[in-house]
């Protein structure tokens, strides 16, 4: 009798490069919901204020760049309120450092766990991005409420383009998740990566708009500034919630083609190497 054998793995010399297996990560999404459910428990225990750090951590953020950027510095902003200003571009900020720092910790983190027991090691990168996900949310959520606060009073105007914040979202994840997996091959390798990209995360805030608008960037300098694939996601945020237009059209598209692009190279690189990475571990 002929019998059709289904194999949950399959063992062969070398993997093939677009040999992605995506479909395992539907198969153990009980166990990316665990990590998930792990992260956010964890990160809270023992705290005073627990959850409250959602909140207070863009808020007190927000305040900093406040005195110092539009007080002391005197930045403009465009005519935006610098409260709502400086907290867009501190919770998307958070976001992607967030997500890019905890998914590069892949391997190190989870060695332990690896050695143990086989699962699509995507897994554990993912977990983190979903994780700041959740918590992104939330500051939106409070973002959200002190936004309506000021166009109850007519300071700022909502326009069409909110239709495509979750795009906006989406493509932010996708790019931290996609250079945090490429670092997490990496970094189990070469330890001292992880000081190069505390100090690449630092100098990318700073040419990022985070606290300041783009506009007073000189236009000697305009290309290289919006060629920074999240500068235009940033940007797009802002005129969403403050204007009727998104600037830069082309820019904008391009930084959607590099995160599609980045992303799929990340995975390539990250699936061919999972396994391998381990020995150096």
């Amino acid at each position: 009798m002929n019998q059709t054998v289904s194999w949950e793995w399959e063992l062969t010399p070398q993997k093939k490069w677009f040999q992605l297996e995506l479909n395992d990560v539907y198969n153990y999404l009980g166990l990316l919901k665990s990590f998930v459910k792990r992260e956010l428990i964890a990160g809270y225990q023992q705290t005073i204020m627990g959850v409250f750090w959602l909140v207070l951590q863009p808020l007190f953020t927000t305040l900093f760049y406040f005195l110092i950027f539009s007080r002391i510095v005197k930045v403009s902003t465009d005519g935006i309120p610098p409260l709502l200003f400086y907290m867009s571009g501190s919770i998307l900020w958070s976001f992607f450092s967030d997500c890019l720092s905890s998914s590069m910790y892949s391997f190190i983190h989870n060695a332990h766990i690896f050695n143990k027991v086989y699962f699509p090691r995507i897994i554990t990168p993912l977990s983190m991005v979903l994780t700041h996900s959740i918590r992104f949310i939330i500051q939106f959520a409070f973002f959200l409420i002190i936004y309506l606060f000021f166009v109850g009073f007519g300071y700022v105007h909502p326009s069409k383009y909110l239709l495509f914040l979750p795009i906006v979202f989406v493509l932010i994840a996708s790019l931290a998740l996609g250079i945090g997996m490429i670092v997490s091959i990496f970094m189990a390798k070469y330890r001292d990566l992880e000081q190069v990209m505390n100090f690449i995360l630092r100098f990318v805030m700073f040419v990022t708009p985070v606290v300041y608008p783009a506009s007073i960037i000189p236009k000697a300098y305009q290309l290289w500034f919006w060629l920074n694939p999240i500068t235009p996601l940033i940007e797009s945020f802002r005129a969403a919630f403050f204007s009727t237009t998104i600037p830069h059209h082309e820019f904008i598209w391009l930084s959607i083609v590099t995160v599609i692009l980045l992303f799929f190279i990340a995975l390539v690189i990250f699936k061919r190497n999972e396994i391998k990475v381990m020995d150096t571990i």
